[in-house]
């Protein structure tokens, strides 16, 4: 008994040229498995990429915090690392910060800001910049060989490491 299949392909065919019974075209099967297991591949691939690169963004931010944050805000981001006894200003508990926002969301570009030692918010956080704080989008900056595009990586990167530890 044959069984009545409808590939993509052969739609137009079928519905003009046979009966009640109908069988795709030698190859055909093959050809629409192989494409839709290739899609079905790829955006798996895709999600797979994509989870990976984050994954390793945030690595590359752990690894960033722990080489220049750590020491005031703590392994854990909450404001006692072994540094912090010793400031004037206890460093802030990192792992609040989207609690401390009306919407709930984490304050990525103020944080951001932040850590690059934007102007304005160096007048706001005197625990910050020339304070006792450094600049650290400066740092990045000369670490990177003064290519901007990879100490604003590197930022973006912390950022959303500090984004990972929230509570």
């Amino acid at each position: 008994m044959k069984i009545a299949t409808v590939m993509p392909s052969h739609i137009s065919q079928c519905t003009s040229q046979c009966t009640s019974q109908c069988t795709p075209r030698t190859g055909e099967r093959a050809r629409w498995a192989a494409a839709v297991g290739l899609a079905m591949g790829l955006s798996v691939g895709f999600a797979t990429t994509s989870f990976a690169e984050e994954n390793s963004a945030i690595k590359q931010g752990k690894e960033d915090y722990m080489a220049h944050c750590a020491s005031c805000h703590g392994a854990t981001g909450e404001g006692d690392g072994p540094v912090a006894g010793s400031l004037k200003n206890k460093p802030p508990n990192l792992t609040f910060l989207h609690q401390q926002e009306t919407d709930g969301a984490f304050p990525a570009q103020r944080v951001m800001n932040i850590i690059q030692g934007n102007k304005d918010y160096d007048k706001n956080f005197r625990t910050h910049g020339p304070a006792e704080m450094p600049v650290w989008g400066n740092v990045f900056y000369e670490e990177s060989g003064e290519r901007s595009s990879i100490a604003k990586t590197r930022i973006r990167n912390l950022v959303d490491y500090i984004k990972s530890i929230q509570k």
